[in-house]
């Protein structure tokens, strides 16, 4: 796991030694153990810094491949490297070194950008093509791992964070409000988008290519891969179940591979449950097992009781580590915080730091059970979207008579993607600051709805999934573990969110997601192969997710260091020229909901995007 940057630029106007130690620092964070730059032709400088993981001794960047032609930066990890390495070398592939760095160089002499269809991992990276002169940037399937680029002047930038960006002089790094609203609406920043008016993100699963006699981007990004949802799996639940089964121990397989010890992060629940039983039964490794949560005698959490009865059921180390979120949360926000790049909704980086440093000492690889939930319904209330598919799926043959009926739901009147365009065109309207704006975040709508459409989508149970995977969910399963972890100077993976695994969820017929509709009965396939690991007690135990028991919500509404702290995160909201007003009202109706009994209040989430937004601003001086 690493950093990476570099810059193309005109042959005599070559980066000064301060614009490249700016850019450096502002990818060192993200890996302590190695730094290296290249700068032999004189329209290119690239930068890398490493976390060491694999071929500790021999994978230092940036690396030239064996030929001498191309030279790259890589950020990540390919997990099918030595299956890889063997099929290249029947092409006459050469290596030097045990690194996956060198079979993503192998790969591309070899096949030229078809090479991102044979990785399976997490990477985005750079490479320089010597003869054509020219620089090619590819990005994983998922978007694991981040990779940003600017126009500066003549020159032309790309970075793994945009504080390496905006550390060059001329780069813009207005807010951009269009990019913000879009956020704010989807959670996350979708396609290009970035929080600078400045630099544009590489899309997941893309790639494209730079010239360095006109260092422009001309087009838009090739996309190489998407699931397909439209064709679902056929066979009997037994079959998919050893599917399933097989596929998730392939995946947990390739992510043990590394040079240093792996641990695990671990809740008991049926995610990192069957991570866990799959490494100990089926692969005969014992991975030591992390539980982040608050647990003492007076207040015991369930989640860290079910975690201590799995791990001893599996016979697995196991280790509880307290965090008293009464005192610590609050006061450990901005250190946690701080090497953000953009904001994060996510106030879980806080815990997730303390566990990731302290895992630190005895692991820097980490496995996890991310991307469960959104592959396989596992949130509450996602039961109903199969409801909804079923009465849908009865009239759809009726949509052409029924689509000018203005009066009934637009999910009976036309396909499910256009559907929720329109739905989430008026919600951008709403959440814009004013008419203008709006209508310009709007503009990104036909672009989800063609992707949407593209995959094969025609149903709320998997858009639901798309929206989530690709957006919602995009800061809890991709940035916290990047960037909380590679700050901890741990490598955070997850089986689940290997494209395979996403390719098989988005096949799988939904009676295999939701199994009952009464009472929901969600995860049906992955509960039915983690009961046969750990029996039924524990399979379906009530499961919340690791540190329910860290009950920051109340603090929201009865702590005074909370009130002050939100008031002063929305402050910076008004004093940045971003209206406040919808974030603190949502502040006022979530502290009056949880004190009149509701667990869950629906406006939690406008209220955190407020507060995480309103102190990520405090720390980058844009207030």
């Amino acid at each position: 796991m690493c950093g990476i940057a570099g810059i193309l630029h005109p042959a005599q106007s070559r980066p000064t030694a301060d614009r490249l130690s700016a850019m450096a620092e502002g990818i060192r964070y993200r890996g302590l153990d190695g730094e290296g730059l290249w700068n032999d032709d004189p329209e290119i400088t690239l930068l890398h810094s490493r976390l060491s993981v694999i071929d500790i001794q021999g994978g230092a960047q940036p690396m030239a491949s064996a030929c001498g032609r191309y030279v790259v930066v890589f950020n990540g990890e390919i997990y099918n490297y030595r299956e890889l390495a063997e099929i290249y070398k029947q092409h006459g592939a050469r290596f030097r070194t045990a690194s996956d760095t060198e079979v993503i160089l192998e790969g591309y002499r070899l096949k030229g950008p078809a090479v991102c269809a044979d990785l399976n991992g997490m990477f985005a990276f750079a490479i320089w093509s010597r003869d054509s002169r020219t620089l090619f940037l590819a990005r994983d399937h998922l978007g694991k791992k981040p990779l940003a680029w600017a126009h500066i002047g003549n020159s032309f930038a790309f970075a793994s964070t945009l504080e390496a960006l905006r550390a060059l002089p001329g780069f813009d790094d207005t807010i951009s409000q269009v990019a913000l609203t879009r956020y704010l609406v989807l959670g996350a920043f979708p396609g290009t988008d970035t929080i600078y008016a400045g630099a544009q993100a590489l899309p997941a699963a893309s790639h494209m290519t730079i010239s360095a006699s006109t260092p422009t981007v001309s087009g838009p990004p090739v996309t190489y891969w998407r699931p397909a949802y439209g064709e679902k799996a056929r066979g009997a639940e037994k079959v998919l179940l050893e599917g399933y089964e097989d596929l998730l121990t392939d995946a947990v397989r390739l992510r043990l591979r590394a040079d240093v010890p792996v641990a695990l992060t671990f809740s008991g629940g049926v995610d990192s449950g069957s991570v866990a039983a799959v490494a100990r039964h089926r692969l005969d490794c014992r991975l030591a097992c992390y539980t982040v949560d608050y647990h003492t005698a007076d207040d015991p959490s369930e989640e860290s009781l079910i975690a201590e009865a799995c791990a001893a059921k599996l016979d697995l180390p196991w280790q509880h580590i307290q965090y008293d979120y009464h005192n610590d949360l609050l006061a450990d926000l901005p250190d946690a915080y701080r090497v953000y790049d953009q904001p994060c909704q996510q106030l879980a980086l806080v815990y997730s730091h303390r566990l990731y440093t302290t895992i630190r000492p005895y692991a820097t690889v980490v496995l996890s059970g991310n991307g469960a939930d959104e592959l396989f319904t596992g949130y509450v209330g996602d039961e109903l979207n199969r409801i909804k598919d079923l009465a849908i799926g009865g009239t759809r043959w009726l949509r052409p008579l029924l689509r000018h009926i203005e009066r009934l739901p637009l999910h009976f009147r036309t396909r499910v993607p256009e559907a929720f365009g329109a739905g989430l065109r008026q919600r951008l309207l709403a959440a814009a600051p004013d008419a203008a704006t709006g209508e310009a975040a709007a503009t990104v709508v036909p672009e989800i709805v063609a992707e949407a459409e593209a995959c094969g989508i025609d149903s709320v149970m998997d858009m639901a999934m798309h929206v989530s995977l690709t957006m919602g969910a995009g800061d809890a399963n991709f940035r916290v573990p990047d960037i909380t972890g590679l700050d901890a100077q741990v490598e955070v993976r997850s089986p689940f969110l290997d494209h395979r695994m996403v390719a098989f969820a988005a096949s799988l017929p939904h009676r295999l997601k939701v199994g009952r509709l009464r009472g929901g009965h969600n995860k049906a396939l992955l509960k039915a192969s983690y009961e046969r690991m750990v029996g039924p007690e524990i399979a379906h135990a009530a499961k919340k997710g690791m540190g329910w028991n860290l009950r920051w919500h109340h603090s929201i509404a009865y702590d005074p260091a909370y009130r002050a702290a939100f008031a002063a995160a929305y402050d910076a909201l008004d004093a940045a020229g971003i209206q406040s007003h919808l974030f603190r009202k949502a502040w006022g109706m979530y502290c009056d909901a949880l004190r009149e009994g509701h667990k869950v209040p629906p406006t939690a989430g406008t209220m955190m995007s407020g507060f995480m937004l309103g102190m990520w601003l405090q720390r980058v001086q844009k207030v």
